[in-house]
């Protein structure tokens, strides 16, 4: 088990009242009668790739049975995706232990970690990206069919033994979505539209299509303004990632606390995350296809920009006059900015912006400003001279609280003196290579990889001070597709890798019900290599009636069987070689854990060895 001590076997012996009672139970009583099965609860937790989503692409996006948990989908979850895979996993271990195992998929696709932390703990809530996903995809009040999933969680967390949690990714690389949804400036919402399609494998004509329907709805209300806070906002779209994969790690740690809270005594397993798009080849395959889809967008923008501030040609093509106007803007915005950094600094510019929500005229903006504690009045006044009315002042603040380096926005006055027309191919790459290219690098995962990272190693702070399992599937094969959800393939490698990592206390619990943890110098492995300072012990194997678990060769199973294993399997003192061929209980050529567990079953008469 990665990163964790394996509880010795030498515990199952401390699982049972005293030796002699163990010997003399198992002595007097060699038909002891079956014990009742203990029932071993699995629940995972995480978002779209825990849910299988993608996995039956046949049925569409809409259509993908991962989508929204439902009762059918409780009851049939989809059975390529990993937490499916490990129940079967742990099923198998169940089955040799003596424990009837239930696996729970409450994986819940387009949820953040945040949203669920808010599901476990607010009766009624529903994801907020999920539902805009549902409203996008679908028709409106698609997103009626999203139940809250309060109580679902509740109801199989109380019942838990072992809970996987792997959630962070998309609060990294949606977060930046949901914001844009819901932005007042069209141009950005068109974007997001754009790229939520995009990002959940629609083909580019399609996603496309959605932003463009988007800006020729709101034709009347973009302006050069509005286009430039776009622009704006989508060059500095990457500029917050160590912000952002902090809020991630809190929310996962929140999710933690939550799960605790329900069920302090479920094991917890900690999934960190990989990038599906870390190899080159993968990313710069994504990032075509967003540029793609918002060269298009922006080139649009412009063009109806200019037809707002009837500065277009017969052609419906942007002017000279349009390109000065533009330009003009962006120096006016700069020159704002650096005045107002000299005033109150850089720290200040938010509250600055922040008064503009509540003055209606210029002169309550400056009564509102002077009470922010700026000294001195006269620049302030020269800066408001600048502007006609506060609608004005808003526009030029608005682009500015879009992003945070408004100096490269000449380029964007350049690509359109440049490029006439939105329908030439080559317009709509200068724009998406000018404006979206942050945006573009972010989402492909140029940008995610060093966050992915980043976020693994706090989640590995995380399980440490929360007790839980951390889980390193980073390295998984890489995907071949587009598809930002792992494969068939990657998702039996991610069961692999956390079965490996949680087969230890699950058998634990499967064998006694209870959780042992009072030894701790146990090897960090369930499999043990012999070193040359370890000496083999000399049990004969003569006897051809020798039953299986007898590894003294005296006949019975009892607790000096149990010692015998956990000292070899702790490195302590290797079992001779024709003594391992009574010790390997469960016949798959290892001695680890799961074969002092199954000896400890026999002896308390839980689960007799067959043979």
């Amino acid at each position: 088990m990665r990163g964790q001590k394996f509880i010795s076997a030498l515990c199952a012996a401390m699982m049972l009242s005293s030796a002699t009672g163990l010997n003399a139970f198992a002595e007097k009583n060699d038909t002891p009668a079956p014990a009742a099965k203990k029932t071993y609860n699995y629940v995972a937790l995480g978002d779209s790739i825990a849910a299988g989503y993608g996995l039956g692409k046949d049925k569409g996006i809409a259509g993908d049975p991962a989508l929204v948990i439902t009762d059918k989908l409780l009851a049939d979850p989809v059975q390529g995706a990993y937490p499916a895979i490990l129940s079967g996993k742990l099923k198998e271990l169940g089955a040799e232990l003596g424990a009837d195992v239930q696996g729970t998929n409450l994986a819940s696709t387009a949820y953040r970690a945040a949203d669920i932390e808010k599901t476990i703990r607010q009766q009624g809530y529903k994801g907020e990206f999920a539902t805009q996903i549902l409203e996008t995809f679908g028709s409106q009040g698609a997103s009626e069919v999203l139940t809250p999933y309060h109580d679902i969680y509740n109801k199989y967390l109380t019942q838990a033994d072992l809970v996987s949690i792997q959630l962070g990714g998309n609060d990294i690389i949606m977060s930046i979505i949901p914001e844009m949804l819901v932005h007042e400036n069209p141009v950005i919402r068109a974007s997001a539209t754009s790229l939520m399609f995009t990002l959940f494998g629609t083909d580019t004509e399609t996603a496309m299509g959605a932003g463009l329907q988007i800006i020729d709805q709101n034709k009347d209300s973009i302006t050069a303004d509005t286009f430039l806070e776009a622009a704006n906002y989508m060059k500095n779209i990457g500029s917050k990632a160590e912000e952002l994969v902090q809020q991630s790690a809190d929310h996962v740690k929140g999710v933690v606390k939550a799960v605790q809270e329900v069920n302090g005594d479920a094991d917890i397993a900690l999934v960190g995350m990989f990038n599906p798009y870390r190899t080159a080849e993968e990313s710069a395959d994504v990032e075509k296809d967003i540029l793609a889809v918002l060269g298009p967008i922006f080139a649009k923008a412009s063009d109806t920009a200019a037809e707002t501030e009837d500065m277009t040609d017969a052609k419906g093509e942007p002017t000279k006059e349009f390109t000065e106007t533009i330009n003009e803007k962006v120096a006016n915005i700069t020159e704002l900015k650096e005045q107002l950094e000299k005033l109150f600094g850089y720290k200040h510019m938010a509250k600055v912006i922040d008064t503009l929500d509540s003055a209606e005229t210029l002169g309550e903006f400056k009564k509102a400003v002077m009470d922010l504690g700026v000294e001195d009045s006269e620049a302030l006044e020269e800066i408001l001279k600048q502007y006609t009315d506060i609608d004005e002042l808003k526009s030029a603040l608005d682009v500015i609280g879009s992003g945070e380096d408004v100096s490269e926005l000449p380029d964007v006055a350049n690509i359109i003196g440049q490029f006439s027309n939105s329908a030439e191919a080559a317009e709509a790459k200068a724009f998406a290579k000018q404006i979206a290219a942050p945006a573009a690098m972010q989402l492909a995962g140029k940008n995610v990889d060093p966050q992915i990272k980043s976020l693994n190693e706090k989640l590995k702070v995380i399980a440490k001070e929360s007790g839980a399992v951390y889980v390193d599937v980073y390295g998984i094969s890489p995907e071949t597709d587009f598809d930002p959800h792992p494969n068939a393939n990657g998702h039996k490698e991610i069961a692999d890798i956390v079965f490996a990592s949680v087969k230890g206390m699950a058998a634990e619990r499967m064998s006694d019900g209870r959780k042992v943890s009072d030894v701790e110098d146990v090897t960090t492995s369930d499999e043990v290599t012999t070193s040359d300072d370890v000496t083999t012990d000399d049990v004969t194997t003569e006897d051809n009636d020798r039953p299986l678990g007898d590894i003294s060769g005296d006949g019975k199973i009892n607790v000096t069987d149990i010692t015998l294993v956990a000292a070899h399997v702790k490195g302590k003192k290797l079992l001779a070689p024709e003594a391992v061929i009574y010790a390997d209980i469960d016949r798959n050529g290892k001695l680890n854990v799961t074969d002092i567990v199954l000896i400890a079953a026999h002896v308390k008469g839980k689960k007799l060895i067959a043979g």
